[in-house]
């Protein structure tokens, strides 16, 4: 039976836009010939599109809707689109994008009467433990070739942004095509377009190279890279190297404390080798030091954010410039 009206529900912008170019796709093989796009706003006056849909011609071209919400649609939305919904037919159809519905707003009145008419799908990105595969089966699809290690490592680097994994894998495909694509090679991709990178600037500290690393910091200073930016993925390395050093404390495997992760190898060993540089104590004192900076980059705390992270990152890369006892 075919469909003619589609609600699609979700907070992935990639998955969101994907699903939909495939219904309009599909529309168009079927014979729509004219899209009209709705972006709800705040204040929307419903009228017209009312109006406009009321006086659809018999001879008028067959035609799609698309109903675009950021926010969940209020009472005079829900109202419009019950009543939009009821004219939905083979020369009018209609497209509903929707922000992620909780169980609740699914289970609503107005929403349940809505889905009578249409085709609901929800869709959901994968969970933190799924995303290393999304991004070898996306790559898959792309005809990319990338090596273990650099599926893991590109994982890690977009931390489970879709959007970002998937154009880097665009790019991929357009350099090296079915050429195996290794971790060498990806860092290259990545770090393109600015060559002090992030992740390269805390690849440098792990590795024990804290001038390398402190010359990149001061680098971002100038080119006023946003603080918070570095911070995050400063917060993630130290927490990693807290469990590391937790577990070594607790007599366990130190790579049992990433068992559970998507990074790759070579960065699990760079890892385990910098929490060894420093004892338990001094993590655990440099996750509180963050959670100061986050405090300072918010504004609740005062303090040079610039001077803190780079004591951080001469911490990261082995100097020990806080006193603590074994």
């Amino acid at each position: 039976m075919q469909t003619f009206a589609h609600i699609i529900s979700s907070d992935e912008p990639l998955l969101m836009q994907e699903r939909c170019d495939e219904i309009i796709s599909s529309a168009r093989e079927a014979g729509v010939a004219e899209r009209e796009v709705v972006d709800v706003v705040d204040k929307f006056s419903w009228n017209e599109v009312l109006a406009s849909n009321q006086s659809l011609s018999l001879f008028a071209e067959v035609k799609l809707t698309d109903i675009r919400f950021s926010k969940m649609p209020k009472k005079d939305a829900q109202d419009a689109l019950n009543e939009l919904i009821q004219s939905a037919d083979q020369d009018n159809q209609f497209l509903i994008r929707l922000p992620k519905l909780e169980k609740r707003q699914q289970n609503a009145k107005w929403f349940k009467a809505l889905c009578k008419e249409a085709k609901f799908e929800v869709l959901w990105p994968p969970k933190v433990f799924e995303f290393g595969n999304w991004v070898k089966a996306r790559a898959s699809m792309k005809g990319v070739n990338l090596t273990p290690d650099s599926a893991a490592m590109l994982a890690e680097h977009t931390e489970g942004n879709l959007m970002a994994a998937s154009q880097t894998i665009d790019k991929l495909q357009l350099l090296f095509q079915a050429e195996p694509v290794d971790t060498d090679k990806l860092r290259d991709v990545v770090s393109d377009n600015a060559r002090y990178s992030v992740f390269l600037c805390l690849d440098e500290a792990l590795a024990g190279k804290g001038v390398r690393s402190v010359k990149m910091l001061h680098k971002f200073k100038q080119e006023d890279v946003a603080p918070i930016s570095i911070l995050v993925n400063l917060t993630r390395e130290i927490n990693y190297c807290n469990q590391i050093a937790l577990a070594v404390y607790q007599g366990k495997p130190a790579a049992q404390a990433l068992a559970t992760t998507y990074l790759w190898d070579s960065k699990k060993r760079m890892l385990v080798t910098a929490a060894s540089r420093l004892p338990l104590a001094i993590w655990q004192k440099l996750l509180q030091r963050c959670a100061l900076l986050d405090r300072m980059v918010k504004g609740q705390e005062t303090g040079n954010i610039w001077q803190e992270l780079e004591s951080c990152l001469w911490l990261l890369s082995g100097k020990k410039i806080w006193g603590v006892k074994r």
